[in-house]
């Protein structure tokens, strides 16, 4: 018995010796002619409410900076500086050392440290390959070329970005986590790409159908071990989650009413189509989503089905914090107030509009879907003239100043205007602005109105403006 309790002492004292196992990640270096422009990392640190941090880099007179922060586990992100946006993978433990000159980013950057050659590969990756294969290779490929030639063209790109990695000189040394994310992306953006290339052809060609499919193309959706939750740390198998729900929604849409919403049925069929984790995880994007723009009602009644079911208590977790976060923006509440520099340089609070209904928009001059509001929003303050306490406010996430600013001038956009880089912090985090465009009325008395209001386009706009400038 003396000798099992020294062995128990000795045991605990060894382990007590070791190291903590790191879980921070560790950036330093030196930049080369950096102007003007925030240096930031960029991450996602839940998909399923499409939360994204920012880590700020911040050098000094030298060019040298070092910054420490925390991930939740091995994912990808964006080195960013003005237009320049560059692929990185991070894990905990990580200690990168990386050199750059900022006016050309991607050929000058170098890593060096713990997790050096995962990120020397994405650069790589990035100067060789992507460059040739963007979003525009494969638009153009789904619109002119048949299916057999499209799939063909896929496999063809898939194994490019393999043999690269096969190829490169360092490859023994990337860690097992980085060649897993890695192999996910490529294997994913496959499947992905060849789900969408039916609509796509269709669209770009003016067809009335769908273009007909050889028997065997979509025999990629049989391969073993297609769901796989391990792969939750990339964005690509994400992406490919929803558009698989997609495509099976056309063989269950008799299931379905027109009062039921895109995410009310994706919820119901990721719970029967698509197993384990990843299965919840997209019902939690499904849920997330009804709160953040659907009917309230509806995603308080999928939330509460969630939480009976659900064996996650991570994702449980998630979904309830969006929603006590959406409950603190109902109508009633008060709006929270900030204070910007609007286009002309001039210091403006939401406050300063007591006493008039504001409509505020978030939006971006990249986004389509802003963009399509518009020209209804023109129409819009053409009929509601008259309405000397109605005040049209955008808050904009762009972080091209200049694409913002000319947008606003050919596009002739009436209203005040404030701009602030990206969604993750100021003004767009206070209103928890996950998705753009995203609009709030904001009542003459300084409350929330409407936390989901119709849009520009919408039929019962008017009415809804209308009902509370009579309050």
């Amino acid at each position: 018995m003396r000798n099992l309790i020294l062995l128990l002492v000795l045991a605990f004292a060894f382990a007590c010796s070791q190291p903590a196992e790191k879980t921070s990640i560790s950036f330093g270096g030196t930049l080369e002619n950096l102007e003007a422009g925030a240096v930031e990392f960029v991450f996602y640190r839940d998909y399923t409410n499409n939360h994204r941090e920012i880590i700020t880099i911040e050098p000094d007179a030298e060019g040298n900076f070092k910054v420490d922060f925390e991930m939740p586990g091995a994912a990808s992100g964006n080195l960013r500086h003005g237009r320049t946006s560059i692929l990185l993978f991070l894990e905990p433990g990580d200690e990168l050392e990386f050199t750059a000159d900022a006016t050309n980013w991607l050929e000058t950057i170098n890593f060096s440290g713990k997790g050096a050659e995962a990120n020397n590969f994405c650069v790589l990756y990035q100067r060789e390959v992507l460059p040739g294969v963007g979003n525009s290779f494969f638009s153009n490929a789904a619109a002119n070329l048949l299916p057999e030639a499209f799939a063909a063209a896929i496999d063809s790109v898939a194994s490019l970005k393999l043999n690269l990695l096969a190829g490169f000189p360092e490859k023994e040394s990337l860690n097992p986590a980085f060649k897993a994310w890695f192999e996910t992306e490529v294997q994913y953006d496959r499947y992905s790409r060849l789900l969408s290339y039916p609509a796509m052809h269709q669209r770009f060609n003016s067809l009335k159908t769908l273009p007909e499919l050889p028997e065997n193309y979509y025999a990629f959706l049989e391969v073993p071990d297609l769901f796989d939750s391990s792969r939750l740390n990339s964005e690509t198998y994400v992406n490919f989650l929803q558009a698989y729900l997609g495509y099976c929604a056309d063989d269950h849409k008799a299931r379905f009413t027109d009062d039921n919403s895109p995410n009310e049925i994706n919820y119901v069929l990721a719970g029967e189509l698509i197993p384990g984790e990843s299965g919840y995880y997209v019902q939690a994007i499904s849920i997330n989503r009804e709160f953040n723009y659907g009917d309230l009602d509806k995603a308080r009644a999928l939330y509460d089905k969630f939480m009976e079911t659900a064996e996650s208590e991570d994702l449980k977790a998630r979904v309830t914090n969006t929603w006590n976060g959406i409950q603190a923006l109902m109508p009633g509440n008060p709006a929270p107030d900030f204070t910007m520099t609007d286009m002309d340089g001039n210091e403006v609070s939401l406050s300063d509009f007591r006493g008039k209904v504001v409509y505020l928009k978030f939006w971006a001059s990249w986004c389509g879907p802003c963009m399509r509001q518009v020209p209804p929003a023109a129409e819009l303050k053409r009929r509601l003239a008259d309405q000397e306490d109605l005040v049209f406010l955008y808050v904009s996430i762009d972080t091209d100043l200049d694409a913002w600013r000319n947008t606003v001038k050919r596009n002739h956009i009436s209203g005040i205007h404030f701009q602030t880089p990206g969604r993750e912090r100021g003004t767009p985090a206070l209103y928890q602005v996950k998705w753009i465009p995203t609009f709030f009325i904001i009542g003459k008395d300084g409350s929330i109105f409407d936390n989901r209001p119709p849009q520009p386009a919408d039929a019962n706009v008017d009415e809804m403006l209308l009902k509370a400038l009579a309050q």
